[in-house]
């Protein structure tokens, strides 16, 4: 039987299980980028039960001492020391992907007493409010970030690679709207499997306006394509992307970054524009530890967490259910839709505002959902400007938008410091505190749950810092 043969009363899930040389094996097949299919097939024949449907094409995903464990680590650890305790072979518990009866999941025992977790859709945070209109060009946020100083002084991202965590980058559409050919680095970026296109050969769309956005701050950049938001499990046809589809992701750059440093530039950026819109999408209660949503302890989490533990700088957009005009998804739901990995600690949440320093309607607020960081977001940067020129309306060219823009603008702000100041001098959680203190604060008291602690200033932080006088 196939997941799409399955009846309405199944849950796709990430389900715990022990170490199995199978299990290595796949994750080992993942890495070095073969199907983890013919030895998934071996593990799942040893292992079948009903109601129980493995997946064998997604593999298998370490999680070493289990998602709740953190191990002992700084960003001065990459390589020989991360490679020894993040070895595969070391890890004892590893995630496998599966689809199972909501009665089975209540029986006592349930997967040998091990934990599962939901496997959620997610979406790209693209906004069209009700009138879409820019309120000013890329030229203005630069202006207003005064990214003239930021090139003056050398911080251009030059050294520095993005990860853009989307639905894929067109490099062709970005060099004719900036005039220069940007750096995409293809053997650091990473497909799902069940994606044909190629890295910088995607459709024109939402990953090429989270691009523009880092690179009309930091031109020199590395970027790497990771189009996450187009895999999905074969056969869901209905399904836009999955938690366990960036895991699978994130583990790539976790390997590449931290394990065996493949990616050689001196700092690693993170963006991700895109969330869980709505909490019907967690089909679990809330207090249920197989949540995702308001749950601390998802397995997800343990991923970022290493990658800003060895150093990388993770941004995610705040996402677009704000008061004002909500993203039709959101179901008029305004109220605590900051959730998942949007919500972590780790991250910087970054809001959206126009170029006249006004929140825009949809950027969603804080507080968080019940059980994660209430204060969010913890900035705010641009958005609702004309820029990439990606979508085409009946008036002519859309403005970049939602807090998808302002996540990459956020992320290019980013990329910018670390041209200069490398994560082993100031950590990603010194970098957020910079970003936070220097912010230029609007909305009343520092911070608010509309624009967080202000309003991003890149100079402003690069001072603070001392990379710049």
């Amino acid at each position: 039987m196939t997941p799409w043969e399955l009846g309405t009363g199944y849950v796709r899930v990430l389900a715990q299980r022990n170490q199995n040389s199978l299990l290595v094996k796949a994750a080992n097949d993942l890495l070095k980028g073969d199907s983890p299919v013919g030895t998934m097939s071996e593990y799942i024949q040893r292992n079948a039960a009903p109601d129980f449907l493995i997946d064998g094409e997604f593999g298998a995903l370490p999680i070493w001492d289990g998602a709740d464990q953190r191990p002992a680590v700084s960003t001065r650890d990459r390589g020989e020391k991360a490679s020894a305790l993040l070895a595969l072979d070391k890890s004892k518990k590893f995630l496998i992907r599966a689809y199972v009866s909501r009665e089975s999941l209540a029986e006592p025992g349930f997967n040998n007493g091990e934990p599962v977790w939901l496997d959620p859709d997610v979406r790209g945070q693209l906004a069209l409010p009700p009138t879409n209109k820019a309120t000013g060009d890329t030229e203005m946020v630069r202006q207003d970030l005064n990214t003239a100083t930021l090139q003056h002084k050398g911080l251009h991202g030059a050294g520095v690679a993005v990860a853009i965590v989307d639905t894929g980058i067109c490099k062709s559409h970005l060099a004719t709207r900036f005039g220069f050919n940007p750096d995409l680095n293809v053997g650091n970026s990473w497909t799902p499997p069940t994606v044909a296109t190629t890295p910088g050969l995607h459709r024109i769309g939402h990953g090429t306006m989270c691009a523009y956005g880092v690179l009309a701050v930091a031109p020199k950049v590395t970027l790497l394509d990771y189009p996450l938001l187009l895999g999905r499990p074969a056969g869901e046809h209905t399904v836009s992307a999955t938690i366990s589809e960036m895991m699978r992701g994130y583990l790539m750059l976790i390997w590449r970054w931290a394990v065996v440093r493949d990616i050689p530039q001196t700092a690693l950026v993170v963006n991700n524009s895109w969330g869980i819109f709505h909490p019907s999408l967690d089909d679990f209660s809330p207090g249920d530890p197989k949540r995702y949503i308001d749950n601390p302890n998802h397995p997800f989490r343990l991923y970022i967490w290493l990658l800003t533990a060895f150093g990388a700088d993770v941004v995610f957009a705040a996402g677009n259910c704000g008061d004002g005009c909500p993203n039709a998804v959101c179901l008029q739901r305004t109220e605590g839709m900051i959730m998942g990995a949007n919500a972590y600690d780790e991250v910087l949440t970054i809001a959206g505002c126009d170029i006249l320093d006004v929140r825009v309607c949809y950027s969603s607020q804080g507080p968080s959902i019940a059980g994660m960081s209430p204060q969010k977001p913890d900035i705010t940067a641009y958005t609702q400007f004309l820029g990439s020129k990606v979508l085409r309306g009946p008036r002519g060219f859309e403005p970049d938008t939602g807090t998808s823009t302002s996540c990459g603008v956020a992320s290019g702000c980013v990329a910018a410091l670390r041209t200069q100041r490398p994560p082993t001098v100031t950590d990603p959680a010194a970098m957020i505190a910079a970003l936070k203190t220097t912010a230029r604060p609007q909305g009343g008291a520092v911070p608010n749950y509309d624009y967080g602690y202000g309003i991003v200033r890149p100079v402003a932080a690069a001072l603070s810092l001392g990379i710049i006088h």
